[in-house]
């Protein structure tokens, strides 16, 4: 309580040295809150709030139940800046900021992102966190985020601060695209090529060379934010977030491998099923994933068992919730309607997919039939489960975000 008081008094100094709040309602689900006139999303950790907002949404201010870390939005109009790096040390300035600067090209926008402290007379104590500009080009606007704590606790919250800012999408599009931090640490300018086996075929496609170490990066950075909720009762929403925002990122990464792997199997799936050719290249993809090597990526409870999605397509390795959550964000790439479900009960993930006319075994969700896919046993077809994993009140559904967000 101490925390949350003494956090609320520096917000309190945030507030009115930057901002002008009155009262409004942003678009909100769960912790997936929207501004429908900017149009940008943020994708915040379970047990954040909104602390105050302002009626023209071009200000809001998040706290944390249990971090005391603060997140602080505000929207300027273009024409007042140069560029993103004067918005940001502008925005920097005025609450007695002071930090390292630098450009990264994000979304093909030149962006801004910085290190920075906040001088204690300002906020009570000294701060110390992380800030990204980006131009809002539609709104003709420049979005500048703030994700800060008190200098003391600055390292233990930095995993934290950075997948707040990690989780900001200025667009729908953005909602399948690699953060700004990542795409900070891990520029993709370095295509290689790789060959995937699906439908009895050696398929050419191509990622790009650090695609693996920054889907394995943002898979560590957001177990290491999981486990501060794991013994809360908001875990399972901390979970599909864990899920979601590794398949942010990989959604980008896996486009040209699903891509490629639809169109080489086109017209054979076409013959096996005129009606659902692109249901019968999925299920090709299921058999091929069925065949990977099976492999735990660590047995240490304090590190993610995980490997990055672009590892498991290039054969190194995988288990059931890596493999499934590969297909899922391949799919949805693709077109298709698909989910991940995973459950602690049977210690087991599996990929839905949803098709019309197709029977089965599966999951119902917001009204539609998922299927489920199993991806460790050989030769299982959509729409079968194992008997002992039938009680669908167990499984808990993973989804990428809805364009309608």
């Amino acid at each position: 309580m101490v925390a949350e008081i003494s956090a609320k008094k520096s917000a309190g100094r945030v507030l009115s040295v930057v901002f002008i709040f009155f009262c409004i309602a942003f678009q909100s689900f769960g912790q997936i809150v929207t501004s429908e006139v900017f149009g940008y999303t943020i994708d915040m950790p379970e047990m954040s709030y909104i602390a105050d907002y302002s009626e023209d949404e071009t200000a809001v201010l998040f706290l944390h139940q249990l971090l005391p870390v603060q997140t602080a939005i505000r929207i300027w109009e273009q024409e007042k800046f140069e560029n993103s790096k004067k918005c940001l040390e502008s925005t920097l300035k005025k609450t007695g900021g002071t930090g390292l600067f630098s450009e990264v090209v994000w979304r093909n926008l030149s962006c801004s992102i910085c290190e920075f402290t906040l001088d204690k007379n300002v906020m009570g104590e000294k701060m110390a966190g992380w800030g990204i500009c980006v131009p809002l080009v539609q709104k003709k606007s420049y979005i500048a985020a703030l994700s800060f704590a008190p200098e003391k606790n600055a390292f233990d919250c930095l995993q934290f601060i950075l997948s707040v800012l990690d989780s900001i999408s200025i667009d729908n599009a953005g909602l399948r695209q690699p953060g700004i931090v990542t795409t900070f640490a891990f520029p993709r300018n370095n295509p290689k090529k790789i060959t995937v086996s699906a439908g009895g075929l050696k398929i050419a496609t191509e990622i790009d060379d650090c695609d693996e170490e920054a889907n394995q990066f943002v898979i560590d950075r957001e177990f290491a934010v999981f486990k501060l909720f794991a013994s809360q009762k908001c875990w399972k929403e901390a979970w599909q977030r864990f899920y979601r925002l590794i398949a942010k990122d990989a959604a980008v990464r896996l486009r040209k491998p699903a891509f490629d792997i639809f169109t080489k199997l086109e017209n054979s799936s076409r013959k096996k099923d005129p009606e659902s050719p692109d249901f019968q290249t999925a299920q090709e993809l299921l058999y091929s994933v069925q065949n990977f090597p099976y492999e735990r990526k660590d047995s240490d409870p304090s590190k993610a068992d995980f490997t990055s999605l672009p590892a498991v397509l290039c054969g190194k390795g995988s288990d059931c919730d890596s493999r499934s959550l590969l297909l899922m964000t391949m799919f949805t790439s693709m077109g298709l309607d698909s989910i991940m479900l995973v459950s602690v009960d049977y210690s087991h993930a599996m990929v839905g997919l949803h098709q019309e006319g197709k029977l089965g075994q599966s999951y119902t969700l917001d009204g539609k039939e998922y299927l489920f896919g199993e991806t460790t046993a050989k030769k299982m077809t959509f729409g079968k489960i194992d008997s002992k994993m039938q009680d669908r009140s167990k499984w808990i559904p993973v989804e990428l975000y809805g364009l309608g967000l």
